[in-house]
Parts: C-alpha cells; sequence; structure tokens
C-alpha cells in the first residue's frame, strides 16, 4: 500500500495514518506467519536489529514482545519522527533518517538483521541506492530482509480494486521507481556479494477474502485509508498521468471499502531475505 516513510505528503497523518499502518501490520503479519522470515536466531542470544522505515515502531514493539527472552538492541529509523513512541524500553533507540541518504557511519556492518517494509516506492529513481546502503549496514554473517508489493493482483479482484493498483502503478512511474522492484531487489543483492538469497510471495487477504473477522475489518480500514491518501496524491500528478478520472478518485475510497466488504481481495506481498557472508 502507501509507503511508511518519503519526502512526499499524505492528507492522512498523525494518529489516523498510524491507526491504519497498525491495522497494515496485523493483516500482513498473519500472511507472513510472523514478523521475521529471515533464519536468524532470535531466541537464544541478544542481537543487534534495525527497523527502517518503522513510523510509530509497531513492529518493534510487536517483534520486542514476541521474543522477551532475548534483550535485542532495537533501532527505528524514519523520516518522520512524529510516530515516534514517546518512551520506549531502554534496548530500543529512534532516530530520523532518510532511506535515500547517507547513514551513520558508525554503523556500518553493525546490525545482525536489518528490516524494512513497503518503504522503497518513496525512493523513487535511488531505490537501488538504498537497498545497497541498507546492505552496508549488515554485518558479516547477518541478514537484510526486504518487503515489498508485487504491484500485480490476481484475477477476480474487482474495478475499484484495480483502480487502486493501477493508481499505484502511475504513481510509481512519476517518481521514476521501478514497477518490477521486487525482481530487481534479489539482484540488487546479489550483486553486492548477498548469499542464501529466497524469497516467497504472500496474499494479504482483505476484506471478505480473509476467514479472520477482526482481520477482515482491519483489511478494510487500512486499505481504504491508503486509496484515500493515494487519491489526494493522484490529484496533484501533471495532466495525462492517470487512467483514473478525477471524479473516480473522489469515491475511490469509498467504493473500495464497499468493495472490500462485499467480495474482498488479494493483494500480494513479495518477502525477499539474504545473508551478507563472513
Amino acid at each position: 500500500m502507501a509507503p511508511t516513510s518519503h519526502k512526499y505528503s499524505y492528507p492522512l497523518v498523525g494518529s489516523d495514518e498510524f491507526k491504519r499502518l497498525q491495522n497494515q501490520h496485523e493483516v500482513i503479519k498473519d500472511a507472513m506467519g510472523g514478523l521475521v522470515l529471515a533464519p536468524i536466531d532470535l531466541e537464544t542470544s541478544p542481537i543487534q536489529i534495525l527497523d527502517s522505515g518503522t513510523a510509530d515502531g509497531t513492529w518493534i514493539r510487536d517483534l520486542e514482545a514476541s521474543v522477551a527472552p532475548a534483550q535485542h538492541s532495537l533501532y527505528g529509523t524514519d523520516l518522520d519522527p512524529a510516530g515516534f513512541p514517546t518512551s520506549a524500553s531502554s534496548g530500543t533507540v529512534y532516530s530520523v533518517q532518510d532511506i535515500t541518504q547517507t547513514w551513520p557511519r558508525d554503523w556500518e556492518s553493525k546490525f545482525d538483521l536489518v528490516h524494512q517494509r513497503l518503504v522503497l516506492s518513496g525512493a523513487g529513481h535511488k531505490q537501488k541506492e538504498a537497498v545497497l546502503s541498507l546492505c552496508s549496514l549488515v554485518k558479516p554473517g547477518g541478514w537484510i530482509q526486504l518487503i515489498e508489493a508485487t504491484n500485480k493482483i490476481p484475477d477476480g479482484c474487482g474495478p475499484h480494486m484495480n483502480a487502486l493498483v493501477d493508481l499505484i502503478k502511475a504513481i510509481f512511474v512519476e517518481w521514476k521507481g521501478n514497477l518490477d522492484l521486487v525482481e530487481k531487489i534479489p539482484k540488487w543483492l546479489k550483486e553486492v556479494g548477498f548469499i542464501d538469497v529466497n524469497f516467497v510471495d504472500v496474499e494479504l487477504k482483505l476484506g471478505a477474502t480473509n476467514p479472520k473477522a477482526e482481520l477482515a475489518r482491519r483489511g478494510v480500514i487500512s486499505t481504504g485509508h491508503a486509496a484515500q491518501a493515494l487519491s489526494q496524491l493522484g490529484k496533484s500528478l501533471p495532466p495525462g498521468t492517470l487512467t483514473i478520472s478525477a471524479d473516480r478518485l473522489e469515491t475511490l475510497s469509498h467504493d473500495l471499502g464497499d468493495e472490500l466488504q462485499e467480495m474482498g481481495a488479494l493483494y500480494p506481498l513479495r518477502i525477499i531475505w539474504a545473508r551478507k557472508p563472513m
């Protein structure tokens, strides 16, 4: 859906945006069957973990709660500090970071796990540079895990879900990003020597396609809010950029919410992980 950290402004700010991300988080976690697919030991010994594009730190807090016996050092970064918790556990640090800019020098080869989810669209034409910068933060023997949308949805999704994906693609193009980003990332990881490069595709079950009532509700809310934000952004794009009419943009969020409640939709993500050799 909409990226969590970028240089562009969305109309959803403050608590509304963070609630959207929290709802989205739960749907993604369920589709993945957890938070981390990279085969890293989170239970035995404390390690250092970075969550890039952390927003309000939901992923960090969930990870911390799920591996309480191991007191990891957790770092959350985002371009916008508005969502950072006013208080955090002693092992957690939040700081401002633009993924397209230079990271702190003393963070090079620092982390056992670098995680980032649905953020690279905001890097525009600097997506590769952003990925390679993240790679430099992984310590030898450590892992990187990146999660991005495939920008493809299966047949059978309704017209409003298809319209949302068309809108997302148009924004990607306008920002000069890669529509086939998930195909590029493994190649970029291999270029800088990462090994054990793997990926799996999962489908977010939105609305009526999700058999779990609470997650079905969360999927409708988060996707509807994302459509609202993206529709507002779409209005600011140059004429001729979109195939969607201005009238359609005005009602997309509401129409999509109704469609998801009635028939649901599937939204594929790709989880990619790889290891830096010793």
